[in-house]
């Protein structure tokens, strides 16, 4: 893994990472716990223990949360407990299933190429001008262009500022099927990046 820290954080940055993110939830539980602890008996007045703020002769008292919105919270913590258990999240700790975005991409990645690899393979040795009258192979390659191409060229193809339009009849690089291959395989000079390994 190749990131901001390296491949791991020291192990004071670690601590302090477990500290900040337990203490956190420790402080917020023991708010929670404290202010749950109002008195809402009335004094010898009968008068029942207010916030002090009052508007309009209203005034508002001091109770504690409705037990639905305690519990609540509550199972939020818990919540927040169970994933730090299960998942990265304190620092170097890696979790109980072991889950990382690295792994999760990868694992992604190899389930795209077992789908989309026979899809492309029948279409690798087929003439391109045999491409262009098949109108499967057309919609697979109008997804292609709109995920990877669009962002340049438009959706419609027509390019924009300082991206050819494809659409018309002026190549920068000849519109022979050969050379729209070597353009898209190899790139060129300028913005156009190789797309070889899609």
């Amino acid at each position: 893994m190749n990131n901001l820290w390296g491949d791991s954080l020291s192990s004071f940055w670690s601590a302090w990472i477990i500290v900040i993110t337990l203490g956190t939830i420790a402080l917020s539980v023991w708010i929670l716990l404290a202010n749950r602890r109002t008195d809402k008996t009335p004094d010898a007045d009968g008068n029942i223990e207010t916030t002090g703020h009052a508007a309009d002769g209203i005034e508002e008292y001091d109770n504690p949360l409705p037990q639905w919105w305690f519990k609540l919270f509550i199972l939020t913590v818990v919540f927040a407990l169970g994933y730090l258990v299960l998942y990265p999240g304190l620092g170097n700790y890696a979790g109980i299933l072991g889950w990382s975005q690295e792994s999760q991409w990868e694992e992604e990645v190899a389930d795209a190429e077992d789908r989309f690899t026979p899809i492309f393979a029948q279409y690798q040795e087929v003439p391109i001008p045999e491409l262009a009258r098949d109108g499967e192979a057309m919609q697979v390659a109008e997804r292609i262009f709109l995920n990877n191409c669009a962002v340049c060229h438009g959706s419609n193809a027509q390019g924009g500022y300082g991206f050819p339009n494809l659409t018309d009849d002026d190549w920068l690089y000849g519109g022979e099927p050969e050379n729209i291959l070597t353009t898209l395989n190899n790139g060129r000079n300028g913005l156009m990046p190789s797309w070889q390994q899609l």
